[in-house]
């Protein structure tokens, strides 16, 4: 009987071992383990399919023969902060077979609470997110030099008799003489303060006839700029509002018509 059990219990262990290996492997995710020298001591085949690097030549290696350069003080910052209780998650860059960058998240902690080593980790490759968060930023970056370059100053303000700046684009300092960045949040530089004392107030009351009928408004003002000289603008601009029909403030475009 002991002679007939002890094969039962190998096959019994064997069979859970390939079950557990082809489910490590079914994983979309890359699963590792770490020693205490940071070598990759277990890894599944998604690893492979990510990177393009086998499995056999893989383990065994430091993790940060497989990391950006520029990302390897990162690697070595996080395990100085690890603990045995810690869950931690970081952002780098793998370099694949191919020398192609692979953004990856790695969540990376303990395998035991009483000792720090060895650790578990897994890594989800979020490249495609990177990449389209970069498109986006691109397209901003564009988006935002085009407003720039534009002879006019757009803005959002506060609705309020002096139209505190919330945005406003570098033209301002074209129609204005003041920059950007002195006329945002700025109650001494507020383009109210700027607003000819005689046209200020229709100014004001147009604007809010227009947001009360949610409208757009079209007024031409006289303004002054910060060397004194006087000219006249166009201020074309709408209503910002809440769900509940709040408002915000006011967004627009102002150009110079004349002097």
């Amino acid at each position: 009987m002991i002679l007939l059990k002890w094969p039962l219990k190998t096959l019994s262990a064997d069979h859970s071992s390939a079950h557990l290996l082809l489910l490590l492997n079914s994983l979309s995710d890359v699963v590792m383990m770490l020693n205490e020298q940071h070598q990759i001591t277990l890894i599944n085949h998604c690893w492979q399919k990510m990177t393009g690097i086998s499995v056999e030549s893989t383990q065994g290696q430091p993790f940060t023969n497989f990391l950006h350069p520029e990302d390897i003080p990162n690697w070595f910052q996080l395990l100085q902060n690890m603990r045995t209780d810690s869950n931690e998650v970081i952002w780098f860059r793998l370099i694949s077979a191919s020398g192609e960058l692979r953004w990856c998240e790695m969540r990376l902690q303990s395998l035991h609470k009483s000792q720090l080593y060895p650790m578990s980790a897994t890594l989800c490759d979020i490249t495609p997110q990177v990449r389209d968060e970069q498109v986006r930023h691109a397209s901003y970056r564009s988006l935002q030099s085009l407003v720039d370059r534009l002879p006019a100053m757009l803005y959002r303000a506060r609705n309020n008799i002096s139209w505190s700046m919330e945005y406003v684009s570098e033209g301002c300092e074209l129609i204005t003489g003041y920059s950007a960045e002195n006329m945002l949040n700025q109650s001494q530089i507020s383009l109210g303060a700027m607003i000819h004392t005689e046209d200020a107030k229709y100014v004001w009351e147009l604007v809010q006839v227009a947001l009360e009928q949610h409208t757009t408004f079209n007024i031409q003002y006289r303004l002054t700029r910060a060397n004194g000289q006087e000219i006249v603008v166009l201020d074309k601009g709408r209503g910002l509002y809440s769900d509940s029909g709040m408002v915000l403030g006011v967004e627009g475009i102002i150009f110079q018509i004349a002097e």
